[in-house]
């Protein structure tokens, strides 16, 4: 007989060089220990000491995750029928709407990699931008993909209403971690009033793109794509790059009555701006120096645990 799981956590890296990733704070707090899933393909799967809860490192990118998360479901050996999902990630974040080392319960995720694109410098003078939706003319312009060429509608997933409402209620008290290297941050982003909020647990829509995007113009894409896809009712407030191929798969599971999708929660943090700081070049933003900028990075870690951490709890309660 397959072993009932009550919960899956979905995690997308962790470090073997001792770092810290996106599974750590959970390891330490549940007690996870990697273990071997024979005939699945799968590594980098962990499980708590009586597998009720079940952990897997899915690859960065939207196909990594799909397939990871696909194959889970699929290997026979765990019943996942019943099981609550918790998605937990870092991610850029907005600075027009949200502070680095907060937590956002995702309403809506938003594909950003599916659309048409051409180099700008060969589109119309008058395009904000050379990409726009499959089955459109032009950028945000109307799209046949829900009933033309293209058919199935995996552009976007609302995440259960009440669910979230829940989540949100047993989180938004939650004590979260505010390090120095926060406020560093934050003054050269003055002229962005949420960016100087102290880390909190809000809700907001996630852009998931496989491809890490950065700059001004790509923030203002994000801001429309997002408006555009959920018919203006979500904001962008982070990007991630996995979302969207994991939510597919469940959604796909729960068709084949090994999933459900409306017991998912998507938890995102802040662990970078989306954009540079006024003045700044996008290129030197992005890559800095000698390594990747991700001043928040620590800070989200520390708050995507606590946060995703209490809610597994419940769910194992």
């Amino acid at each position: 007989m397959p072993v009932p799981v009550k919960a899956v956590l979905v995690t997308m890296f962790e470090p073997e060089s001792g770092q810290a990733g996106e599974l750590t704070p959970y390891r330490k707090a549940f007690g996870l220990e990697p273990f071997e899933l024979p005939g699945s393909g799968l590594d980098h799967l962990f499980a708590n000491h009586d597998h009720s809860l079940l952990a897997i490192v899915a690859g960065v990118g939207t196909a990594n995750t799909a397939v990871s998360t696909m194959a889970l479901g699929l290997c026979g050996q765990y019943d996942l029928s019943n099981a609550h999902w918790l998605i937990s990630g870092i991610a850029g974040v907005n600075p027009n709407e949200a502070s680095l080392g907060s937590v956002y319960w995702a309403d809506w995720v938003v594909d950003g990699d599916l659309g048409h694109e051409v180099d700008l410098r060969s589109a119309p003078a008058n395009w904000p931008i050379g990409i726009f939706p499959l089955g459109a003319k032009k950028p945000y312009g109307p799209s046949t993909l829900e009933s033309g060429l293209f058919g199935r509608p995996y552009q976007r997933f609302q995440l259960n209403p009440d669910l979230l409402a829940w989540a949100m209620h047993e989180t938004t008290a939650l004590e979260l971690a505010n390090p120095p290297e926060l406020q560093a941050e934050q003054k050269d982003f003055a002229s962005f009033p949420k960016t100087t909020a102290a880390p909190c647990v809000e809700v907001g829509g996630s852009l998931s793109a496989a491809r890490f995007w950065h700059g001004e113009h790509h923030n203002e894409w994000a801001e429309q794509w997002m408006r555009y896809w959920t018919d203006g009712q979500s904001r962008f407030v982070t990007s991630a790059m996995e979302d969207t191929g994991t939510l597919h798969a469940i959604a796909q599971l729960e068709r084949m009555e090994r999933a459900r999708l409306d017991q998912t929660l998507v938890l995102r943090a802040g662990s970078n701006f989306t954009m540079p700081p006024p003045g700044k070049c996008a290129v030197q933003n992005l890559v800095g120096e000698s390594e990747p900028n991700y001043p928040g990075m620590l800070a989200a870690l520390e708050n995507a645990g606590r946060v995703g951490g209490h809610i597994l709890q419940q769910w194992l309660q």
